[in-house]
């Protein structure tokens, strides 16, 4: 097995985008490893360590000049670190002084209506290097773009197997490997017809402090039989009868505040659910009023830092940003000539706030 190391970078804000391409890797390797080929992603996660900050950038810095492949990911920001990323790219890349320079470096830039002017300048710094890049609107532009990328290294050749001695690989079968692969046959066969069991865990990419994911329930179904739990962190299906480990499985996910999922996945015994808030808790709105039951106009409401005024009609509404959003809110009211309304309350979607002033 020929392997190819690919690093993988962006700014937080592509997360997600990240994340998808992880998994797009995860399955071009399922194609690949039949052509004796493996793709070896690395993301900045797979260099977390006791490490500062600076040092653990060196490494960062380390692998990139040694990798095969370089993937950068841009949007609306510039990472922190992801242009000297990319310089380091492309200097390694311009030293290279073998026959295919390496890394290869692919920069995709998503389309953005705000572009900040730092991605601006970056584009024109980029194309003074005359480096190409492209653009998508979608992951799955993205993926085309980079399955297209990928099969044109392996039809140059550069991308490619290492070479088998098939009568040296026969003898061994006959002389070896044979009699252990009996063995191991027979100790398959046994694990085959095992049940499964399938441990699914739940993990919040970018967790609100504060706001955790508390419970909620995951039903798999397999054949005609659903089976539904409660999870906390993890969930594990027990006795998943033998004839699905090699089936997609469904999986429904439903919990309090956030988005639900309904979704395959590959039998295993471990299978890991990226979940995300919905915006249940996003907006407070409704209406003011004097003690006469009239609306009441121009009165100032807070959410902490976040303001809105009451238009001719008393009515308001505030949207809360998903770093500060919680299942219980403080909210005041102020207009001269009336004292102030301050009051806390649990946030729940869909219902009007009623705010009565008085003299």
């Amino acid at each position: 097995m020929r392997k190819y190391t690919v690093f993988l970078a962006s700014s937080a804000e592509l997360n997600s985008d990240k994340e998808q391409v992880e998994l797009f890797i995860s399955r071009k390797n399922k194609d690949l490893h039949k052509k004796r080929v493996d793709l070896e992603l690395s993301t900045w996660k797979d260099f977390i360590s006791a490490m500062t900050e600076e040092h653990s950038q060196e490494k960062y810095n380390a692998y990139i000049r040694t990798c095969d492949i370089a993937i950068f990911l841009f949007h609306t920001k510039l990472g922190r670190f992801t242009k000297e990323e990319f310089d380091t790219a492309h200097k390694a890349f311009k030293e290279h002084s073998g026959h295919v320079k390496k890394p290869l470096i692919y920069t995709y830039f998503k389309t953005a209506k705000d572009e900040a002017p730092e991605i601006t300048a970056f584009r024109t710094y980029i194309d003074g290097l005359e480096h190409f890049y492209d653009t998508y609107d979608s992951t799955e532009a993205l993926f085309v773009h980079l399955n297209r990328q990928l099969d044109k290294l392996e039809n140059e050749g550069i991308i490619h197997a290492d070479p088998i001695d098939v009568p040296k690989l026969i003898r061994n079968l006959i002389l070896s490997v044979l009699p252990v692969l009996l063995v191991a046959s027979v100790v398959s066969a046994y694990y085959f017809f095992q049940p499964l069991s399938m441990t699914v865990k739940v993990r919040e990419p970018n967790p609100i402090p504060g706001l955790p994911f508390r419970s909620g329930t995951l039903s798999l179904t397999y054949g005609d039989k659903t089976e539904t739990l409660e999870i906390k962190d993890e969930a594990m299906f027990r006795q998943v009868p033998s004839k699905f480990k090699r089936s997609k499985l469904r999986l429904v996910f439903h919990a309090k505040g956030f988005l639900p999922i309904d979704t395959l996945i590959d039998a295993g015994e471990i299978a890991e659910l990226p979940i995300r808030r919905d915006s249940s808790l996003a907006i407070i709105f409704g209406i003011v009023k004097n003690e006469d039951n009239q609306p009441e106009p121009d009165v100032l409401l807070s959410v902490g830092d976040l303001q809105s005024k009451t238009g001719e009609q008393g009515k308001f509404r505030i949207v809360i940003p998903l770093e500060k959003q919680a299942e219980e809110q403080r909210l005041t009211a102020y207009k001269e000539g009336f004292q102030l309304w301050d009051e806390t309350f649990p946030v729940v979607a869909g219902e009007e706030t009623h705010v009565i002033l008085k003299k």
